[in-house]
């Protein structure tokens, strides 16, 4: 095949149609294929594209939404695991205190009654020691049933539901049988 100039090929019509039937190219067939494909590229995009597209989208969102919640949930469960960790702090400051109290009021008793006759001071030390025992006793319940008190209210936040007397019971019992 020969070389035609360009300035040519603009004058002569049938110049040009020799060109593109030398490529092998007919023009009604090369049109209705450009129809076909913009057919077949619209019906993509609208039946294909865009809703995979917004399938993806929603996808992306509930993905974020998911992480958001992981997010607040971790947050929750730190600050529930700080309150029970300052719950059980002050639980046990108060503890010491009332022992030490507890073992200040035996001891004062104690020194105030030895210098009582021997019979008088066995008879108070005795009744002393008692009343303490029963006293920390007492509070030792008191601290327990306290500490299992917190134990179930540590529990609700941490699960997120309201327990039963059923659950506080048995939360208690366990909680005062570890004690």
């Amino acid at each position: 095949m020969t070389m035609i100039p360009i300035h040519i090929l603009a004058e002569t019509p049938e110049a040009i149609t020799n060109v593109v039937e030398g490529f092998g190219l007919h023009a009604g067939y090369f049109v209705a294929h450009l129809i076909a494909f913009i057919i077949v590229v619209a019906l993509l995009r609208v039946f294909a594209f865009k809703p995979i597209q917004n399938i993806l989208e929603e996808r992306k969102r509930r993905i974020a939404e998911g992480e958001r919640m992981r997010a607040d949930s971790e947050q929750k469960l730190a600050e529930a695991r700080q309150t029970g960790e300052i719950l059980i702090e002050e639980a046990r400051e108060e503890g010491r205190l009332h022992m030490e109290r507890t073992r200040k009021t035996a001891e004062k008793v104690l020194a105030e009654k030895t210098e009582e006759a021997e019979e008088a001071a066995r008879g108070i030390l005795e009744k002393s020691r008692e009343a303490a025992e029963l006293d920390a006793r007492r509070e030792r319940e008191a601290l327990k049933s306290e500490f299992a008190r917190m134990l179930a209210l540590a529990t609700e936040r941490v699960t997120g539901r309201i327990l039963t007397e059923e659950d506080h019971r048995r939360i208690n019992e366990e909680a005062i049988s570890h004690l």
